[in-house]
């Protein structure tokens, strides 16, 4: 007799919940709504801009918005959706996969169309990363070697920028590879693989969206939403892992969510080796290593599914291992010791620290305290000094830091707001200001160094498409479109987190990425924080806020037309 395979379990089949899964995830959905829950009220008060008279130094302000203009706005949407209610038939007639296609299809086009007009020259850190990975991929290392002419050398003192950053050496890697296959002569194949990224991430959430809720109309949705979310696709210029880190991240998460789901092992591998790629190429990627962690810990305690704890150990082990063999490797290769970096006691230091761009943005206060507390004292064979050294100096600074913002209650509260809106209500999370502030024609000496053809770049002059988005009233449609975007995301984030409470479809798969954004969240509040940082974030809220909206569209309102029937029944006292 042929074995009937059990169905896996989904928010639909599942009965029966554990009470250290019921405590978590409720806890986890809890400050998920206040934190977002306040992001959300804030937008329709304020949104914070990118100073135009002081750009290209990502100045931060903070402007009032009109707002009974944004309420009228929110209530106009609210009176489209309930509209819509009548419509609710046209779902069933939807085909998702056709929709499917489409979103990466649309995705990738935009993407292409954009990275080909806007061909920007690798600036900053992603200059040092370029010039590092197309160097290696010639087995050239001087880009990574001290008292070399690499990228900015003079800023960290002749040594090497892979001293201080070793953990970007992870992407350089990735970067080698691609630039051994395609070339060294432009950035623009890293660009192109952004591109591709962010379809392959969007067609991820939707499907992430039809395994969480079940509900075509909620695949529709997130179908819809991510068609309209421009700023991930915007910022595929920006030759750096976060775009590539994102599509990883959130493919290793729909691995896990199926493996949650089926209890098959080959997904948790798969999602385990994505994790892997993910961290090596963004480092911040870490957040969702910690988060698989603690919900695989819950799928113990709740299924006696012992196996999950090897599955955790081995992601944790491949991780650490991965990025530490990858620096081992590099070391090798350059014949450098490179340090342990900038450690996370610095970055906390620097994300308490005021910033002439919004509090808790970027100082040079880490790099100095490294430099100044360890690296230079051993270089100049110090033996004795270790990594340790430094990071007592940045205790040291946290605290008084801590104490000067303890002993002024508004002013720690103003700190902490401002830092807060400053990244998540800064609508644009940068995607225009990554391209726009830098060149897009290379100079004789970039052409030499960083291996780039003049005939490729010079065909990337700032016109047509780029101009309009940099200079005139598209730039201002698309900042009206993201500030009216992320304010309804944000509210209907907030509200599809209550609605899945209250509904009871709370657990450890509709919570993970609500749980990913909790720890960037909280992250982004203590340790350095950027509107860039948080745009990787930004799509995650879509599959939570299309099950709020399908749950508005299908909700039966029997208390509130009764409540209204009543009202109709009043007797009138002439009567």
């Amino acid at each position: 007799m042929k074995k009937t395979k059990k169905a896996p379990e989904t928010v639909t089949t599942q009965q029966k919940k554990s009470m250290t899964e019921y405590v978590v995830v409720n806890l986890i959905c809890l400050f998920a709504f206040l934190a977002f829950g306040y992001v959300a009220v804030m937008s329709l008060f304020q949104t914070s801009h990118i100073d135009p008279t002081k750009y290209s130094t990502e100045v931060i302000l903070y402007q009032t918005d009109i707002v009974p203009l944004n309420l009228i706005i929110t209530a106009l949407f609210f009176v489209v959706l309930f509209a819509l209610r009548r419509f609710y038939d046209f779902f069933a007639k939807v085909n998702l996969r056709v929709m499917e296609i489409a979103l990466v299809a649309v995705t990738v086009t935009l993407g292409l169309i954009w990275v080909f007009n806007v061909r920007s020259i690798p600036a900053a850190d992603s200059a040092n990363v370029f010039e590092a990975a197309t160097g290696a991929a010639q087995d050239n290392y001087t880009a990574m070697q001290s008292n070399a002419q690499f990228y900015n050398h003079t800023f960290y003192g002749d040594l090497s920028y892979f001293h201080f950053y070793p953990f970007q050496l992870g992407f350089v890697f990735f970067c080698e590879i691609i630039f051994r296959m395609f070339g060294t002569d432009s950035s623009m194949p890293v660009q192109i693989l952004n591109v591709l990224a962010v379809g392959a991430t969007y067609f991820a959430l939707a499907r992430i969206t039809k395994l969480l809720f079940k509900r075509k109309a909620a695949e529709f949705i997130a179908i819809v939403l991510l068609l309209v979310c421009f700023q991930p696709i915007l910022f595929c210029t920006f030759v750096y892992g976060n775009i590539i880190g994102m599509c990883a991240a959130v493919w290793a998460s729909l691995l896990l969510i199926k493996y949650f789901q089926t209890e098959q092992y080959r997904w948790a591998a798969g999602a385990g080796a994505l994790l892997v790629l993910a961290t090596l190429v963004k480092y911040n990627n870490m957040i969702y290593l910690v988060a698989f962690v603690i919900m695989l810990l819950v799928h113990i305690i709740k299924k006696k599914k012992w196996q999950s704890a090897a599955i955790a150990v081995a992601m944790v082990a491949a991780v650490l291992g991965s990025n530490a063999l990858v620096v081992k490797m590099y070391e090798a290769r350059a014949d450098m010791q490179f340090e342990s970096g900038v450690s996370q006691v610095m970055y906390l230091d620097m994300g308490l620290q005021k910033s002439y761009m919004a509090p808790g943005w970027y100082t040079t206060i880490g790099k100095d305290t490294y430099l100044n507390s360890f690296l230079a004292p051993k270089l100049k064979q110090n033996m004795d000094v270790t990594v340790g050294d430094a990071n007592k100096v940045a205790w040291e600074d946290i605290g008084r830091r801590m104490d000067a913002l303890t002993s002024d209650g508004d002013g720690m509260l103003d700190f902490f707001s401002k830092k807060i809106l400053s990244q998540w209500n800064e609508p644009t999370f940068e995607s225009v200001w990554v391209s726009k502030v830098k060149r897009h024609t290379a100079t004789d000496e970039e052409i030499s160094r960083l291996h780039l053809q003049s005939n490729v770049i010079e065909s990337g002059q700032m016109e047509g498409l780029v101009e309009a988005v940099y200079e005139k009233s598209l730039g201002q449609v698309l900042e009206f479109h993201f500030n009216l975007y992320m304010q309804l995301l944000y509210i209907m984030f907030a509200a599809g987190i209550y609605l899945m409470f209250i509904h009871k479809k709370t657990n450890i798969e509709t919570v993970l990425l609500p749980l990913v954004l909790l720890g960037a969240f909280g992250y982004h509040l203590l340790f350095e924080g950027k509107s860039q940082y948080i745009l990787t974030y930004i799509p995650l809220l879509i599959p939570t806020a299309a099950y709020a909206f399908t749950a508005v569209i299908d909700g039966k309102y029997e208390k509130v037309k009764s409540f209204f029937g009543k009202v109709n029944h009043i007797p009138n006292k002439y009567e």
